[in-house]
């Protein structure tokens, strides 16, 4: 408050005569709120004129103290456990207990007592979920992810080979190997098939253990399952969203592994991964499916099953090209000169040609894999020109 409006205030309230509305006006203040200064005035004298607290004096939707430590406790047990420790997680928990039963707080109100306490870490610049672009099989056993990370024991770095059920987020088995071939891979798969039954699909990435397809053949793990009569699919390259319920799977396992103890070997391993199947389906709340558990949603459908008759097998005759990179980093393939750089130049190259998609593999490794311009004979690379010249493998 000014001193000339304290003044006016204080003159009105000794009685002096002030044209009190051209004096509101010229202030930018309401004569309901000039005189109820004038009252405080005359009550309290100049402290009555000070700026009081505008916060009400009783809050009935005011999250309880007893409430907000056990949200702060929850999420300091969530999060030594290695599980999700977020709001929606936190209200999930609280609303299971018959303790907090007619008092859980929204998931907003959990978020804000976990800001109060200084437990959020701001992310701005955050992908929002709703730029994804979301697909799920509309029932158990349509279609199952499989993929295989790294794992370290006390001998070294293993492999584990996870598989999720699109639809229900069932982890249907997550398997430590030493190895991640094409035989372990099946091994994995027909374990996991003895205990849920075999799948309608299965989708995978381009790991060598999992498709030959863009290398120019087929590997065991598809082979089997194509004469069991199950779809077998795959992402396109370096693309992983395709993969992204058993990608963000593993993320989640690894987390968990990582606050329990280093396992001595693949025995200790498989028993710590066995324990955290369990606690993922039966008693961990699952976002991608509103908050259910994956088991709750798995018994929720009847399985989908694979097909009677099996799938025809892929013939890569006519499709496959193997010639040198040239020196300018050109290889030949179906009338067309695709340019791989010039690194590769005196490398065997083999190019896989299917309609309009074309895979360059050169010693095992994918190189390019590209939509052809069916317009032009030269393919070019994309990369920008200029820049630093890239050394050749050959003199």
């Amino acid at each position: 408050m000014s001193v000339k409006l304290v003044a006016a205030v204080v003159a009105v309230a000794e009685g002096e005569a002030v044209n009190v509305s051209r004096l509101c006006a010229a202030h930018g203040v309401s004569r309901k709120s000039f005189y109820k200064w004038v009252s405080r005035y005359r009550q309290l004298g100049l402290e009555g004129l000070e700026d009081r607290s505008t916060r009400p004096h009783r809050s009935p939707n005011q999250i309880a103290a007893d409430i907000e430590d056990e949200v702060v406790r929850l999420r300091k047990d969530l999060a030594e456990a290695g599980l999700d420790h977020g709001a929606t997680t936190i209200q999930w928990h609280l609303g299971r207990s018959p303790q907090w039963r007619g008092r859980v707080p929204s998931v907003a109100g959990v978020h804000r007592v976990l800001v109060r306490r200084g437990l959020v870490v701001s992310q701005p610049s955050k992908r929002p979920k709703s730029s994804w672009k979301r697909f799920e099989a509309a029932a158990p056993n349509e279609r199952w992810q499989i993929d295989a990370m790294d794992w370290v024991v006390a001998t070294g770095v293993v492999r584990v080979f996870n598989i999720i059920d699109d639809h229900s987020r069932v982890a249907v088995a997550s398997v430590a190997v030493a190895e991640a071939t094409s035989e372990a891979a099946w091994a994995t798969f027909s374990q996991a098939a003895a205990v849920w039954g075999p799948p309608a699909g299965v989708l995978s990435d381009n790991g060598l253990c999992f498709s030959g397809k863009l290398r120019g053949f087929e590997v065991l793990f598809e082979a089997n399952r194509r004469e069991a009569g199950i779809r077998p699919s795959t992402g396109r390259p370096y693309h992983p969203q395709t993969t992204g319920k058993v990608e963000r799977f593993q993320q989640t396992l690894k987390k968990w592994l990582r606050r329990h103890h280093l396992a001595a070997g693949l025995d200790e391993l498989q028993a710590q991964l066995d324990e955290f199947c369990f606690v993922y389906n039966h008693q961990r709340p699952h976002q991608g499916i509103r908050r259910a558990l994956p088991i709750d949603r798995w018994n929720a459908g009847l399985p989908a099953r694979p097909a009677d008759t099996a799938v025809a097998h892929p013939d890569f005759t006519g499709r496959r090209f193997e010639h040198p990179v040239t020196a300018n980093g050109l290889v030949s393939a179906d009338s067309m000169a695709i340019h791989v750089g010039v690194e590769w130049a005196g490398k065997d190259a083999t190019v896989l040609i299917d309609t309009d998609r074309a895979t360059v593999v050169i010693d095992g490794q994918l190189v390019r894999h590209l939509t052809l311009d069916r317009t032009r004979r030269y393919q070019p690379s994309g990369r920008p020109r200029g820049g630093p010249r890239r050394p050749r493998l050959t003199s």
